[in-house]
């Protein structure tokens, strides 16, 4: 009986870690604006973690108190990704389930996104 009870919880933690790690899975958007500019931007996504590939370089936006980071709110909703730029009051949605995004700006000027999944060198 101790052989099988070992084996099962063996089977079980291996279960778990495979869980856990398909939930942690790293995913990269790269969305282009549609309504004016063209703009094109890359976002590296793992709850909660959420990172902006601006100027060559990588910025993480949510968990870090420092830097870029301290000027924004990122709230992760089901497949919906809400940030706030809280110095220059951006207001940016993304929906993973449509990959679509928009960004308002104070002004009230909005800019559509057309996201799509994004392999990085």
């Amino acid at each position: 009986m101790t052989g099988y009870l070992c084996k099962l919880l063996i089977i079980i933690i291996t279960f778990v870690f495979i869980s856990i790690s398909i939930k942690a899975e790293i995913i990269i958007i790269k969305c282009r604006e549609t309504t004016g500019t063209g703009g094109i931007d890359i976002f590296k996504i793992k709850n909660p973690e959420f990172f902006w590939y601006y100027n060559n370089k990588w910025y993480e936006l949510a968990e870090s108190t420092e830097g870029a980071a301290k000027d924004w709110e990122v709230i992760f909703s089901k497949n919906k990704i809400k940030l706030y730029n809280l110095k220059m009051k951006w207001f940016r949605e993304i929906d993973l389930n449509t990959m679509t995004a928009y960004m308002k700006f104070p002004t009230g000027e909005t800019y559509l996104y057309k996201c799509a999944n994004y392999k990085s060198n």
